[in-house]
């Protein structure tokens, strides 16, 4: 069932909230049990505890860690020096990702996935891009760093008008590599229902010889829940191509299933093909917390 395509997918309230818990989430891996795997003080990376020594700088002193001890001796922060990373986000903005339920928009999730990566990236100062393909265009927002620049990216994603028709996701790759100036980490954001799908994917995977590629794809089933009708034929329209289709009670029931099998086929020939798959789902309690600790892990390999 399609909705108007410039509703927003996330309101001012849900992309605050979400820059709220990125900000607990990677803040409290930084400074608490798991301090010792992700980054420390800002612009530097965090490598243990240890206690004072002659000639360390106070500031270097980590008061909480020193109530252990009872300040005596001072625990002091090892760290050293950060380096920031660049991130690119393939967003796709196709018909599909405006197709939902009354509970949302398969393109909610991928609107997440951006304020999510955003937000998590804009703590550590790295600089995101973002490239919205399966449109008739692809449009691209340069890399740039801070929390502005994310909600702004959120903003086109979900504001970008979509229009049934041919698009350009099988020059996806392509289009990527041309905006990579330096060795990047890549996400790309889709429900994967495009033609040549497995084609966009070997590409993608040549793509990672030089950078770090993994693809997020957005749980689309149930936008193909139904209402149950007696009988007859149910005319539906392809969101893709805007064609018109006729489909029976039973071949509606079965479309979930279909959806299903086809996402999971996608998502083993990704696998096979070296390109690691985050699965999200629109209603999971867990999304966000799965997502940033993902996006953390990714980042650590880049060190």
């Amino acid at each position: 069932m399609m909705k108007d395509s410039a509703s927003l997918l996330l309101d001012p309230s849900e992309v605050e909230a979400i820059n709220l818990f990125c900000n607990a989430r990677v803040h409290g891996l930084i400074f608490g049990e798991h301090a010792s795997v992700f980054t420390g003080t800002r612009g530097f990376d965090f490598s243990g505890i240890r206690d004072f020594e002659a000639g360390d700088q106070q500031i270097k002193v980590d008061w909480a860690h020193s109530t252990t001890t009872l300040f005596n001796p001072l625990q002091v922060r090892e760290c050293v020096e950060e380096r920031s990373i660049d991130i690119v986000i393939a967003a796709d903005v196709s018909c599909s990702t405006r197709c939902g339920t009354s509970h949302g928009l398969i393109g909610k999730g991928i609107a997440r996935t951006i304020a999510t990566i955003g937000f998590s990236a804009s703590i550590f100062q790295d600089t995101v891009g973002l490239v919205l393909f399966g449109g008739r265009e692809h449009i691209i927002e340069p890399s740039r760093g801070g929390l502005n620049h994310v909600k702004q990216m959120v903003e086109l994603y979900q504001t970008m008008p979509a229009a049934p028709g041919l698009s350009e996701k099988n020059r996806l790759a392509e289009i990527l590599a041309g905006e990579l100036h330096r060795t990047s980490l890549v996400i790309v954001a889709s429900d994967f229902f495009f033609p040549d799908v497995f084609s966009t994917l070997k590409e993608l995977a040549d793509l990672k010889q030089h950078h770090d590629v993994f693809l997020v794809m957005a749980d689309s089933a149930f936008a193909f829940e139904l209402p149950l009708f007696s009988s007859g034929l149910i005319s539906c329209m392809d969101s893709e191509t805007g064609m018109l289709v006729d489909l029976s009670r039973s071949q509606v029931q079965e479309l979930p299933r279909l959806i299903r099998e086809y996402q999971d086929a996608v998502a083993d020939y990704a696998e096979r093909s070296d390109l690691e798959v985050l699965r999200i789902f629109l209603e999971a309690e867990q999304f966000l917390m799965a997502i940033v600790d993902f996006f953390l892990e990714r980042r650590l390999r880049r060190k």
